[in-house]
């Protein structure tokens, strides 16, 4: 188990759980750190690249933050943390109901839009049918903007289905 930074800069490919035993005692026994710090160090480590350039010319961060099921004001405060530790590219699933806290992250980070990379999600799996997919789908696409609208957000990269 690492208990430190440079342990982790160490390895040529550091596991998940080497970098969340980084991030500040997640894995217990691990040294406590700034997240944004030991984000730094990982990426400062990694001979991997950072980020990819898709067909359509758009900057596809390789590493993304994702929403888990928690209330808005949570989502904003950890959307924050996020980009503070250098993610650019978030996945906010309609499931977890909390796009709101994220938009509003959003926001105030201070980072332009223009560089963060956004996905959504829609609930599609449950129908039973192509129009009814189709449907759940629009349903899904119009609920996500509205909430991600709270916060400025008016376009996503992608939408899961």
């Amino acid at each position: 188990m690492l208990t430190s930074l440079a342990s982790l800069a160490s390895l040529a490919t550091p596991t998940r759980r080497d970098i969340l035993a980084s991030l500040g005692g997640i894995v217990p026994g691990a040294a406590a750190m700034p997240a944004a710090t030991a984000a730094a160090s990982v990426a400062a480590a990694s001979s991997y690249p950072s980020s990819v350039t898709l067909s359509n010319g758009a900057i596809f961060p390789l590493a993304s933050f994702g929403l888990q099921i928690y209330d808005d004001a949570t989502a904003e405060k950890l959307t924050l943390l996020a980009i503070e530790a250098g993610f650019r590219n978030f996945f906010a699933s309609v499931l977890a109901r909390n796009q709101a806290g994220f938009a509003r992250a959003i926001k105030r980070c201070g980072v332009p839009r223009e560089e963060l990379f956004i996905c959504g999600s829609v609930v599609s799996n449950r129908a039973v049918d192509e129009d009814t997919a189709y449907s759940f789908t629009q349903l899904g696409c119009r609920e996500n903007m509205e909430a991600f609208g709270t916060g400025g957000v008016t376009h996503l990269h992608i939408i899961m289905l």
